[in-house]
């Protein structure tokens, strides 16, 4: 359903890397990472293209009950073949999804590159009637 996942974010100094790391774990599974310093801050992403990365997504959109909150968000960061859409940072630290990327650290942006990201859309957040999944 995709072909790649990438996370990203800024690194601070008052930042751990590890904790910024766990928070994108949070998010998708299976993530290796690269740090590229660029002086006041890191910039770090992980990429990943394991069957399993979206599966905590999957979760937490449900958990939540956000999946029309998330398909809407995913519809609206949907470029050609990606699906492109930032997280607060902290949030994701707590194991949760918030959308509201205004954060003074800054978010973490995933981008997922997908053939069909309609047909994934609707897999990680399809449509509800009552809450409930309706495709």
């Amino acid at each position: 359903m995709f072909e790649e996942v990438e996370v990203e974010a800024h690194v601070y100094p008052t930042e751990d890397i590890e904790k910024v790391k766990i928070a994108m774990l949070n998010l998708v599974a299976d993530l290796e990472f690269d740090a590229f310093d660029k002086g006041d801050y890191i910039i770090l992403t992980g990429k990943t293209k394991s069957k399993k990365a979206l599966q905590r997504l999957y979760e937490l959109f449900r958990g939540q009950a956000i999946l029309d909150t998330a398909r809407m968000i995913l519809e609206e960061g949907t470029f050609g073949e990606e699906i492109i859409f930032k997280v607060h940072k902290q949030v994701a630290y707590a194991g949760k999804v918030n959308f509201n990327e205004e954060s003074p650290l800054g978010p973490i942006t995933i981008i997922i590159r997908s053939k069909n990201p309609y047909k994934l859309i609707k897999w990680l957040a399809p449509r509800t009637k009552d809450g409930v999944p309706i495709e």
